[in-house]
Order: structure tokens, then C-alpha cells, then sequence
């Protein structure tokens, strides 16, 4: 297999789901491909990509794996160094962890609650093209990141981050595998996906329990 991961999720989530899947299947081997550059399957050789957002070309085929919630996170002891915010709008006067990619910093961040959006330009002092690497700025406690409750869902079930603002909404956005032909849609390819559906699902079952989503 031949797959391509975004930093985080790739790293952090979805190599032990594989080891734990080639445990099972000692015959399958792996090639992983880990980036949040865009992919493309030919150039890169790969078979199948699993990314955030829904594809947006129509020649390629894909399953979607799950909805996922963003949320909004920081450590406890940031929090008690800088203060709580109680709306969005307080949101500019703390250090925000940013996501770049094709030089495009994402530094404004929108937030829902009861039908109206609030668009927040943020500042910081730490931008990257590496998911995960935002992911550890916040859990060393460098400031505040908006993250995909997967990429989170580890610090946030320890209790090394805790959500900010719940009641204010960070964009929702889906998991797709992605495959660049209907012909490369394997046995495997739909043993990936009926993995991802269900270990995504229970991840997304705890942190549903623990009140974070």
C-alpha cells in the first residue's frame, strides 16, 4: 500500500492504525507519504491519499471517512497565565499558532454560535507548514491554535489542552481517502476505508463523551 498523510494525522493517529492493520495482515506492506503539501499521485507514486476537505476534482474517487469538528485549544497553564476569553472578539490580544501553506499564513479565524459567524484576524508569533509542529507549539503552551479535533483528540482526552470558547465553532471539515482512479479502488483500498470510518468514529465517540464535541 502506498498512501499519503497529512503530518499530523499521519504521524500521530493513523501509523498505529496501520501497524495495528498489518498486524492483522503480515502480508501487506506500506509506503506512506507524509506531507500537507498537496499530493499528486503520479509524481509522488502513491495509491491513495487521505486529506481533510472534500476533493474538489472531479477525476478522482474517493470515500469520505468522517465529519470533523475544529476546535479551538490552548493549555490549562496558558490560560491561567493570559486569562479566559469569554467571545471571540477578545481572541486578537493572545499569541495565535498558525498554519502555512503555499505561503498563505491562515491567520484569520472564523467562529460560529447561533447562526452568526465571527471572522477574527489573529497575530502571532509562530507560523508553520507542518500541522503537527502547530500541534506541539500548542501543547508546550506557545499560544492558541485553531486544529482538527483528531489531531487533538490525544491532548485534549489527557488533559494536556483544553477547548476554548466550546460555544463559539470553528469550521467543520470532512476525511477523505482519495484515489486518483475508480480502477485503483483495491480490496485494500476498502479495507483502509472501512478501518479509518471505524477507528475515526470511536475517536470521535470519546471526545463526544468527554463533552468536547
Amino acid at each position: 500500500m502506498r498512501i499519503a498523510l497529512s503530518s499530523d494525522l499521519g504521524r500521530n493517529l493513523v501509523t498505529p492504525w496501520l501497524d495495528e492493520l498489518m498486524d492483522e495482515h503480515p502480508k501487506v506492506s506500506l509506503r506512506t507519504n507524509i506531507s500537507d503539501s498537496n499530493i499528486d499521485f503520479y509524481r509522488d507514486s502513491v495509491d491513495m491519499a487521505l486529506r481533510y476537505g472534500s476533493p474538489n476534482d472531479a477525476s478522482v474517487y474517493g470515500f469520505k471517512i468522517c465529519d470533523v469538528p475544529g476546535l479551538l485549544c490552548a493549555t490549562p497553564a496558558y490560560l491561567e497565565e493570559y486569562g479566559y476569553p469569554t467571545h471571540p472578539n477578545e481572541l486578537p490580544s493572545y499569541n495565535g499558532l498558525f498554519y502555512q501553506l503555499q505561503g498563505i499564513t491562515h491567520d484569520t479565524w472564523t467562529f460560529s454560535k447561533d447562526g452568526t459567524d465571527y471572522k477574527i484576524k489573529m497575530s502571532g508569533n509562530r507560523a508553520a507548514n507542518d500541522g503537527d509542529l502547530v500541534r506541539r507549539w500548542c501543547v508546550a503552551g506557545k499560544g492558541i491554535a485553531v486544529k482538527s479535533c483528531l489531531d487533538m483528540a490525544s491532548d485534549l482526552l489527557s488533559g494536556r489542552v483544553v477547548s476554548v470558547l466550546p460555544e463559539y465553532r470553528p469550521r467543520v471539515t470532512e476525511l477523505w481517502l482519495i484515489c486518483p482512479s475508480r480502477q485503483s479502488i483495491t480490496p485494500a483500498v476498502r479495507l483502509l476505508r472501512d478501518t479509518f470510518q471505524e477507528k475515526s468514529a470511536e475517536l470521535l465517540r470519546q471526545l463526544k463523551a468527554q463533552g468536547f464535541l
